[in-house]
């Protein structure tokens, strides 16, 4: 069966970095879209005017307008935020909700809220706010060394230059998890065995993940936190999966 895959791509990065993955849908025979979610070079917003609910509202309006059904939505890292979002605004368009790797809200509270306890000192001392505290960036030994350790430093080096400056507002937002849960759409996380964003990946599993109810899994192992780069074809082949769970 051909599905139709949204895909919603994380901090500092943009669509641009599910390239890889969704040349595999495609070639496998599914629908597969990526959007770039405002405030970067191919949806510019300026940062002041970014929070969780224009970046939700991007996803809306790119399944309206491309009149998308059964859409299993996908989001990495950050993206968990959005297309958390997303299934509150549209339930009735989504079959499946797919966390990669990916930041699961508290059921009180916000993300910015828990980014203290999240935040190893050396990312901490790696991510640089701008004067005007609306955006950040990751330094570069950081990124190699915890984000894509698991690639080669041409990989590495090519990644970090497509990074941008990322908006800081939407993790303050909190999100109402429980009318989440009470939607009922399936859920699954794909676990990156090795991803060393915070020091230690059971902050992503189960700690992200144990937030969903009773999600179906797949893991990827020996793989750190920039999988649709290293692993494109296996993350292809694990929403495929996924979705047909």
């Amino acid at each position: 069966m051909a599905e139709t895959f949204v895909l919603v791509h994380g901090a500092w990065h943009g669509a641009w970095c599910w390239a890889g993955v969704m040349g595999e849908l495609r070639r496998r025979g599914h629908r597969a879209y990526a959007v770039d979610l405002p405030g970067r070079p191919g949806n510019p917003r300026p940062h002041s005017q970014v929070n969780r609910r224009v970046w939700v509202d991007a996803v809306v309006e790119a399944i309206a307008r491309l009149e998308l059904a059964e859409v299993v939505l996908a989001g990495h890292s950050m993206g968990g935020l959005t297309i958390t979002g997303v299934c509150l605004e549209i339930p009735e368009r989504i079959k499946r909700v797919i966390y990669l790797t990916a930041l699961v809200p508290p059921e009180t509270g916000s993300l910015a809220d828990e980014m203290p306890s999240l935040l190893t000192p050396a990312m901490g001392a790696s991510m640089q706010n701008s004067a005007d505290g609306l955006s950040s960036t990751m330094g570069i030994e950081y990124f190699r060394s915890a984000f894509l350790q698991d690639g080669s430093r041409d990989l590495q080096d090519f990644v970090y230059a497509a990074l941008v400056p990322e908006a800081m507002a939407p993790i303050a937002d909190p999100v109402p998890m429980r009318d989440f849960h009470s939607l009922g759409i399936p859920a699954s996380y794909v676990i990156c065995e090795d991803d060393q964003v915070f020091g230690d990946p059971k902050k992503w599993h189960p700690g992200f993940s144990g937030r969903l109810r009773k999600p179906s899994t797949r893991v990827l192992k020996n793989c750190g936190h920039e999988l649709m780069f290293t692993r494109p074809v296996e993350t292809a082949h694990a929403l495929i999966e996924l979705a047909a769970d």
